[in-house]
């Protein structure tokens, strides 16, 4: 009895459309459609879209440093050593004062 097996997989069964080694029914050319222009589309609102998002990059790369500053001078104090002293400080000096300075001239 040979009827445990399931029968094989004919590879015409794994696909179904059109052929793929047939090409002649795509088109040669295609054609693009220019949309309408958008009138409510102005220079102002791209100047001032480009403003937004200057200042709350800025605010957002403030936000990160200020969450990791806190995190890192927490895990300091909770358990103080000196290696972790030390890279609180130069994460302050080196990171966090920066994004600040940033921030300020930024607005």
């Amino acid at each position: 009895m040979d009827n445990s097996l399931p029968r094989e997989i004919d590879p015409a069964d794994l696909y179904e459309g059109p052929d793929p080694a047939n090409v002649a029914q795509f088109p040669r050319q295609i054609t693009f459609v220019e949309p309408a222009p958008d009138r409510r589309l102005k220079p102002d609102y791209v100047a001032t879209i480009t403003a937004a998002l200057d200042i709350l990059g800025s605010r957002i790369l403030a936000l990160i440093c200020a969450i990791a500053a806190c995190a890192m001078w927490s895990w300091a104090v909770y358990d103080p050593q000196p290696q972790r002293t030390y890279a609180a400080i130069a994460f302050s000096l080196t990171v966090f004062l920066p994004a600040v300075a940033l921030y300020w001239r930024r607005g």
